[in-house]
């Protein structure tokens, strides 16, 4: 692959580009609130941030404000999860973009090196695939890079095996926790979107069907909810006996996935774990079946196994058909890509503008603390979590009440304002 490749696909397309990314800024008040104080303070100017997220119009707003407040931004993306249009249209707001949708690994890999050579010193990651990279195969990078705000479950679970074994060399926010992403984000969304972005690549509904949620965390649950919305049957798949409960508790069957391959109409993956589902599984799938990776991506869904299952043609768009024999056809959606971002929007807007001022707010957090902060994986600060809430909450016009002074005193005070009586107590002597 040549080295002069352009780091866009299409200029030209920027006008469009802009025009996606002005729409999503009109629904994020978060990020509008939050990008209006760091341009008042001036905390992040000339301060060197590094995006990696999906590219789309609302991580793209993210980035803008970024710029706008003051930041040299600079973003990077896969190709699955490049919109070229959008990619366009940031870079023409001045935003260095490294991110096209028809590159191959290799151009992506030029790509990668190219935003790393911008001399990064705030890092938002997706998935920690490039804290990961930056750690084994660009360790020059190490010398600029003073933190990290890692937006997935997915990416926590690798940071912290880093930790745990003395490999992690920065500090890391773990956005993910925020109440406000993973409690929003999480369910509401990604658990939205993963469902709708099925139901319109296949054109097929899901009332009346079964279907599987494998893993029942923030993610599975929200999968789960929006599939019994829709009319589904639910039955949940778990290793966690806590977990397994609650999914009992809200309505749904758990099972093996073994047991329920033969018979369910439709699965869902949400572990953020590789090889949650595989050949082996597909081999026992009834002819139509659907697969669809709602947490981390390949390899959660992976084709091999004891009995490994091939590749067939696109039955549609998003839409891979993995022939079992002759009589049998699963059908993947999006690759195994994860797919509300691999073969969707992503998210809707409102539920990422709470995920991305998080990630401003925690990019504003490690530039204000850099000189104190301990290595790891950190969490973030409830104020955080606060300052987005009442954001949001005053854009759409709710009133917050207010304790009384007898409320305020007791839950302050360890004594208790009913004793028991002594039997008799208060009676006549006689």
């Amino acid at each position: 692959m040549s080295i002069k490749i352009a780091n866009i696909a299409d200029a030209e397309s920027a006008p469009e580009g802009r025009d996606r990314i002005s729409w999503a800024r009109g629904f994020m008040p978060a990020v509008k609130d939050a990008r209006e104080e760091f341009i008042a303070s001036g905390e992040l100017r000339g301060r060197r941030i590094g995006v990696v997220l999906t590219l789309e119009p609302k991580t793209a707003c993210l980035a803008a404000s970024l710029k706008e407040a003051g930041a040299e931004v600079s973003v990077f993306c896969d190709a699955a999860y490049t919109t070229d249009s959008v990619a366009a249209g940031l870079e023409s707001l001045g935003v260095k973009v490294y991110a096209r949708s028809d590159a191959d690994k290799e151009t992506e890999l030029v790509l990668l090196n190219r935003f790393l050579d911008d001399e990064i010193e705030y890092l938002i990651d997706d998935g920690a695939h490039v804290t990961r990279y930056i750690h084994t195969e660009r360790r020059d990078a190490l010398k600029t890079l003073k933190g990290v705000a890692e937006e997935t479950t997915s990416g926590l679970r690798p940071l912290r095996v880093m930790e745990k074994e003395g490999a992690l060399e920065v500090p890391c926010m773990a956005v993910n926790d925020a109440k406000t992403k993973v409690l929003f984000d999480n369910v509401y969304g990604t658990g939205q979107s993963v469902v709708t972005t099925l139901i319109d690549l296949t054109n097929t509904q899901l009332q009346g069907k079964s279907v599987v949620v494998v893993g029942y965390g923030f993610v599975g649950r929200g999968i789960a909810l929006s599939a019994h919305a829709f009319g589904a049957r639910v039955s949940v798949v778990e290793i966690d006996p806590v977990r397994a409960l609650q999914a009992l508790h809200e309505g749904h069957s758990v099972s093996s996935l073994e047991e329920l391959c033969p018979t369910a109409d439709v699965f869902f993956t949400a572990t953020g774990i590789g090889y949650t589902l595989n050949g082996d599984h597909m081999r026992l799938m009834k002819d139509g079946a659907i697969v669809s990776v709602g947490g981390a991506g390949p390899p959660e869904v992976d084709l091999g196994g004891n009995q490994p299952v091939q590749r067939g043609d696109f039955a549609r768009d998003g839409v891979r058909a993995i022939p079992i024999d002759a009589n049998r056809t699963v059908f993947l959606i999006a690759d195994g890509d994860c797919s509300n971002v691999g073969a969707a929007e992503g998210n809707p807007i409102e539920i990422m503008d709470l995920s991305l001022a998080v990630q401003m707010r925690a990019i504003g957090y490690l530039v204000e603390n850099s000189a104190t902060l301990s290595v790891g994986v950190l969490p973030i600060p409830p104020e955080i979590d606060t300052r987005v809430s009442m954001s949001v909450l005053r854009a759409k016009g709710a009133v917050l009440d207010e304790p009384s002074p007898e409320q305020i005193r007791h839950a302050n005070s360890w004594l208790d304002d009913n004793p028991v009586e002594e039997e008799g107590a208060g009676e006549a002597e006689e």
